[in-house]
């Protein structure tokens, strides 16, 4: 939800928020997504969500971040969210579904935490522009969201976009935006705290713009403490002498005091150690990782690679504890994923979501939570051009959680007690599969190119990426040169999630628009393979469709009618006529007899062609049937199947000559007058005595009385009686009257 929390003073106006697109059949519609009675942010109790969709329309909701279709769970009564989620909700009403709404719930119990903080890093801002203040307010508005009064706020390295030494005077543009929203939201008592990255020019520079938020003009590393909690910030572009010694003595003297072991050491600094969190190939400072690797209790925040928070691997626990902060400006994969772009596939790692950590620290533990303060769908390239990281502010997706709290523990008594209790270790990492929900569908655009529709994956953790393979059906050559190991990104980074992806079989390589476009050739038939992985490389099980470029799948179903029977009975067997049509050509023609909800009769004709018919005559044991028919195309598609009942009546009436003198006189050998009592459970419906005929109006029980010569048909010698039942089934009896 967009966020634009009230302050003593006023920005300048922002340009209205990008809405999250619809596809073609939505758009038309114009439906308004659900409304939340409560925004996202941190609560200290469970929290009841009631949500309202325009008049007539229903709403279909998710708990685990992706985008909610016609098959999530109906939203009935008030959701309560009792851990920390994501919610996401769509109206939905006809053919029309709405835009996605989400909003992330930071669930927390009463108990006040010691200190809370922010991280962020790689804010890369050098233009005082509208745009850049619209975009820092939107972010400064989440921050506030989730803790209007936080303790500590860190900037951690490459403020600026400096590459050639010589833009130090952008500083100053970073300053005033955070002074403007810091005034705007009354946080003049909250500390800042920065660290030197490799954008941000020398360290006298931005001690020379920032003043007390970067102390150290000359070394760029410092020591603050915040409420009890102690930060060593460093310079990680010249860790080496003199840093390094303080580092290690500072280190090694906190270490010594009363209950160090279980009380955190946070160290700031803006690159990655090597060999603990997964950075995107770009691990530096070896000797840093050795010198923190005597101190269970050290907690490493680090930035620079501007790997996404969503990827476990965002952080690391061994000698201690690594954790990855994100980016501001733009956050990447790494390099072995292909994003969609419009219609085709780019071979590039770049995203435009904005990123930082939540932290709070308690006695016994520290909670750190990923917060997404942009992942509205948008790419960070467009038609080739480098483009201005996010788009549209304020940001629909901002207070997103890009995953679970991640809990560190400090318990044990030794350091080895300590680190056997981590739960972010190596050997807790995992191994659990994605799973595939659907297999891949292929489609054709108006504009002829071909798209692979994939069900999205789930897994455990969070799906990375699709393995697409597409082959030629004939030779088994690779038909697109996606390179080995790269996959076509899943989209995760973006709140709510796709729950389809419509991946381009087409790719441009390389960032720039007129780069050759490299499709599949009209006409060919191919075999496309998708498997999903997730972050550690777990691989789901391969699905496959078959299809031939450029032609439009058959996705029609076939047309049925039932031309027998046509009433419901009773019949002495059921005669079964199915006729079926379809735009391409059928497959089969099938009619299912069902007693009870039971199969009691299978019956199918193969069928070719667009027209086709399907005829059985099936006899059954009295009783009541339920036929159900349908047809299946060639291409896969099934008719709506219709059903129609009946009863089966096979039995014939029964005849019995009624005793007493007042309706019969004479016996077997001959009567002078006699009297008939019919019967049938499917109804009497008619008789006939010599040919004369009489109507008996189905009832179940009938008479036939003081029949004698002359009455009724009645003759004198031999008589013949035909009683017939609804079902057609017919009894004959033969008499003599005298």
């Amino acid at each position: 939800m967009k966020r634009q929390i009230a302050g003593v003073c006023t920005l300048a106006a922002v340009a209205a928020a990008v809405a999250f697109p619809l596809t073609a059949a939505n758009a038309a519609e114009e439906l308004a997504a659900p409304t939340f009675s409560h925004d996202g942010g941190r609560f200290t109790e469970s929290k009841t969500v009631t949500l309202t969709a325009p008049q007539g329309a229903q709403i279909r909701y998710t708990l685990d971040g992706s985008t909610p279709t016609a098959k999530s769970p109906l939203y009935k009564k008030p959701l309560v969210i009792d851990e920390t989620t994501n919610l996401a909700a769509v109206s939905i009403k006809g053919g029309a579904t709405s835009p996605a709404e989400i909003e992330g719930y930071i669930i927390k119990t009463d108990e006040k935490p010691l200190t809370s903080f922010f991280v962020m890093s790689d804010v890369h801002t050098s233009a005082l522009t509208e745009k850049n203040r619209g975009i820092w307010k939107s972010h400064f508005d989440t921050l506030a969201s989730i803790n209007p009064d936080p303790d500590l706020i860190i900037s951690n390295g490459d403020q600026i976009n400096d590459n050639n030494n010589n833009t130090a005077p952008d500083h100053q543009v970073v300053k005033t935006i955070f002074d403007e929203n810091i005034d705007r939201l009354g946080l003049d008592d909250t500390p800042i705290l920065m660290s030197h990255g490799n954008h941000d020019v020398g360290n006298a520079d931005m001690a020379k713009y920032y003043g007390d938020w970067f102390p150290n003009a000359t070394g760029g590393y410092y020591e603050k403490t915040i409420d009890g909690q102690t930060f060593l910030v460093i310079d990680t572009e010249r860790y080496s002498g003199a840093q390094r010694t303080w580092l290690q003595g500072r280190l090694a003297a906190l270490s010594a005091e009363p209950d160090a072991l279980n009380t955190p050491i946070f160290v700031v600094g803006h690159r990655p150690t090597a060999n603990t969190v997964y950075d995107g190939a770009q691990a530096s400072n070896a000797t840093l990782t050795a010198d923190l690797s005597g101190y269970p209790q050290a907690v490493y925040f680090s930035g620079h690679s501007h790997l996404h928070l969503n990827d476990e691997r965002s952080i690391w626990q061994g000698g201690f504890t690594a954790v990855n902060d994100g980016s501001m400006s733009y956050t990447e994969t790494p390099h072995d994923a292909y994003q969609i772009y419009g219609n085709a596939l780019w071979d590039e790692f770049t995203i435009p979501t904005a990123q930082a950590l939540y932290v709070e620290v308690y006695a016994d533990r520290t909670e750190i939570d990923r917060i997404n303060f942009a992942a509205d769908e948008d790419r960070t390239y467009t038609n080739g051009a480098w483009g201005a990281y996010q788009a549209g502010y304020p940001f629909a997706s901002a207070g997103t959680l890009a995953g679970p709290t991640w809990t560190v523990r400090l318990d044990g008594t030794t350091p080895e007690e300590v680190r056997a209790n981590f739960d972010h270790t190596a050997a807790a990492r995992d191994n659990v599969a994605p799973v595939q929900q659907g297999a891949p569908e292929h489609t054709v655009t108006a504009s002829g190119a071909d798209i692979l529709r994939v069900p999205a994956a789930t897994d455990d953790e969070s799906v990375y990426g699709y393995d697409v393979r597409v082959r030629d059906a004939a030779t088994g050559v690779e038909a697109l040169p996606i390179r080995a190991g790269a996959k076509v990104l899943a989209d995760f980074q973006i709140a709510p999630r796709p729950s389809v992806l419509e991946i381009p079989l087409a790719i441009r390589n390389g960032r720039q628009a007129d780069a050759p476009l490299i499709t599949l050739t009209k006409g060919t038939s191919y075999i496309a393979e998708v498997t999903a992985v997730d972050m550690y490389g777990n691989r789901s099980e391969k699905t496959t469709v078959s299809f031939v470029a450029g032609q439009v799948p058959d996705t029609t179903r076939p047309q049925v009618t039932l031309v027998s029977p046509t009433t419901a009975g009773p019949s002495k067997a059921i005669d079964i006529r199915v006729d079926a049509t379809d735009e391409v050509g059928l497959a089969r023609i099938v009619a299912n007899i069902y007693q009870g909800g039971t199969l009691v009769k299978s019956t199918q004709s193969k069928a070719t062609g667009t027209t086709g018919s399907h005829v059985a005559t099936v006899t059954l044991p009295d009783g009541a049937y339920t036929i159900k028919y349908n047809a299946q195309d060639a291409a896969g598609n099934i008719s709506k199947t219709s059903t129609f009942d009946l009863t089966v009546d096979a039995t014939a009436p029964t005849v019995t000559v009624k005793t007493g003198d007042s309706f019969t006189v004479g016996d077997a050998a001959g009567y002078d007058k006699v009297s008939f009592k019919l019967h049938d459970a499917g109804k009497i419906d008619r008789l006939e005595l010599n040919g004369v005929g009489k109507d008996l109006s189905n009832n179940a029980w009938s008479d036939l009385n003081f029949v004698k010569p002359g009455t009724f048909g009645g003759v004198k010698g031999e008589n013949t009686l035909l009683v017939h039942d609804v079902a057609g089934n017919v009894t004959t009896v033969e008499f003599v009257l005298r």
